[in-house]
């Protein structure tokens, strides 16, 4: 476990610190491999970092050209849905990149059976990640958040996906086990070893509710009910945590 805890004083300080914090990791890695390869998170932290990345400086300062854009889990809706992850990434940041959208790989939610948008999602990891490690894809970022019921990606408590190790991208129905959620529809997801995989992972968490799920995250004792995501205590590469005090205590 290697983790690096970043507390600011508010959410807007968040987003920035998290935004160059992309793009000097997208910087050095290119400059050691040629490429970035990158999966984005949804939620409201993570937009305000993309809306940053879209306009200058740092539009400029990012690699788009040898920059690969995936998603770390989707909506069952369209993409022009006000619910849509790729929507939300579209509007605040990938309508603006210059190298457009040849390099952007959403998840297909096209296709009514879920399952089937999963099974695509992953021959397609499989087809751009020949070259992994531990037959597993080897991102060079995933960007995370955490829910207030401890969930990240969309591994939601309850659910299959939490516990699924064998695939690299699965499906979950989290208002089977929890009929608040918010949007009540069914998720795609990357699964906990893609995650244990990447080089680097970097979290963005705001707001109090989010406090209790991060203290069980970081304690060196297992809690007697441990949130998903602890599962980012297996991950090799580092964890980089941008948290406001809300947060992060």
């Amino acid at each position: 476990m290697n983790f690096v805890r970043n507390v600011f004083t508010d959410a807007g300080t968040v987003a920035r610190q998290a935004a160059d914090a992309i793009v000097n990791l997208a910087q050095q890695r290119v400059k050691a491999g040629g490429r970035f390869s990158v999966a984005l998170a949804g939620g409201s932290t993570p937009r305000a970092a993309y809306t940053l990345l879209s306009v200058s400086p740092l539009i400029q300062k990012m690699p788009w050209e040898q920059t690969k854009i995936y998603f770390g889990d989707e909506r069952l809706v369209p993409h022009t849905h006000a619910d849509s992850n790729y929507r939300m990434a579209y509007d605040a940041l990938l309508k603006a990149i210059p190298p457009a959208i040849e390099n952007v790989f959403p998840i297909p939610t096209d296709n009514d059976d879920v399952s089937l948008c999963a099974e695509f999602y992953e021959d397609l990891l499989r087809v751009h990640f020949q070259r992994r490690t531990d037959n597993l894809p080897g991102f060079d970022l995933i960007l995370l958040g955490i829910g207030a019921d401890g969930h990240t990606a969309s591994l939601f408590p309850g659910t299959p996906a939490a516990s699924e190790t064998q695939k690299w991208v699965t499906w979950c129905d989290p208002a089977s086990t929890n009929p608040n959620i918010k949007p009540a529809v069914k998720r795609i997801t990357i699964t906990a070893p893609v995650i244990w995989n990447a080089a680097n992972v970097i979290v963005m968490a705001t707001g109090a509710e989010k406090a209790a799920p991060l203290a069980k995250v970081f304690s060196e004792n297992e809690p007697a009910d441990p949130p998903i995501a602890r599962l980012l205590r297996k991950c090799k590469g580092q964890v980089t945590f941008f948290m406001d005090r809300e947060a992060g205590g």
